[in-house]
């Protein structure tokens, strides 16, 4: 049975066209119908239906708390469906079609964001579950991904500075002073679409558990200036203290460890061409240190 066929009979949609979208980690369909527009997300195949289901579970959360979330679209076995893609079962979610389009990079949006971002913590501080997800800590952000990537960085002959800075690295975020609960982890302009005044946020494939100052750290890593925009908007519905604010430089490099190890194959979700190789590795490691000898003091 074709994709468009199972959609009409698990969603009750109808004159189904589908549109696959250039996504890394998901498939994502814009589905078209005379009703109107949604977002057909087809998990990846290591995503079980428990941690979809509590993805879901977190978004209608969220929603129902304030925050600026795409709806789920209820089939008809709940918000969660299975689907036969290319011969493999799948795990697939319908979602609204967030209003608006990905926003330019300037400082209102940016400040848009962080209001975004406020609020989704603000919602998600209520927020409990018995189903599996990921919890975000030290060994699971830094020690894993390392190892993930141990074999190249040996090859690139990186691997005792690259470890060493780990070692430093979860120093820093050590304080147990630091904020922590449910982050959306890569809330980033990939994935909002703006609405004049409004930011609608998707895609919670990444959320878990974590410090909540590893979610701006894509901000900060392109923009002092943006960085700051993002700042005031948080702030204005939801503190930030100047501690996390301290470590988001931390986070710009454990962040981009588990970006690297995604690019170069060895992530759960990796798929398609490696986009790295051990030869990068050198530069990429260089580029650590110097935002380290620039930004943390340790």
């Amino acid at each position: 049975m074709d994709l468009e066929q199972q959609i009409v009979n698990q969603f009750g949609l109808s004159a189904v066209i589908c549109e696959p979208l250039n996504t890394p980690t998901n498939d994502v369909i814009a589905v078209t119908t005379r009703t109107g527009r949604f977002a057909l997300k087809i998990y990846h195949l290591q995503r079980t239906p428990d941690e979809v289901q509590w993805e879901v579970d977190l978004v209608t959360h969220l929603m129902r708390n304030g925050a600026p979330v795409a709806r789920p679209v209820r089939g008809r076995h709940g918000y969660v469906e299975g689907l036969r893609v290319d011969g493999r079962d799948r795990v697939a979610v319908l979602f609204e079609w967030a209003p608006g389009e990905k926003p330019a990079p300037t400082r209102d949006t940016y400040a848009l964001l962080g209001k975004a971002a406020a609020r989704i913590h603000r919602a998600a501080d209520t927020f409990t579950s018995s189903l599996p997800r990921e919890n975000y800590d030290a060994h699971t952000l830094i020690d894993e991904q390392l190892q993930r990537m141990s074999r190249h960085l040996k090859e690139a002959q990186q691997w005792e500075q690259a470890v060493a800075l780990g070692e430093r690295l979860k120093g820093v975020i050590a304080d147990p002073a630091l904020d922590r609960g449910v982050c959306h982890i890569d809330l980033t302009l990939d994935n909002v679409h703006r609405h004049g005044e409004e930011i609608t946020v998707f895609d919670f494939d990444s959320a878990g558990a974590c410090w909540r100052a590893i979610e701006p750290h894509a901000i900060l890593c392109s923009s002092r200036t943006l960085f700051d925009a993002w700042l005031d908007g948080y702030r204005s519905l939801r503190p930030f203290e100047r501690l996390n604010e301290q470590a988001v430089a931390a986070f710009c490099i454990i962040g981009n460890l588990r970006g690297v190890a995604w690019d170069l194959g060895v992530a759960i979700s990796s798929r398609g061409e490696p986009r790295l190789g051990s030869a990068d590795l050198p530069g990429v490691v260089d580029a650590w240190l110097d935002w380290e000898r620039q930004h943390l003091c340790v």
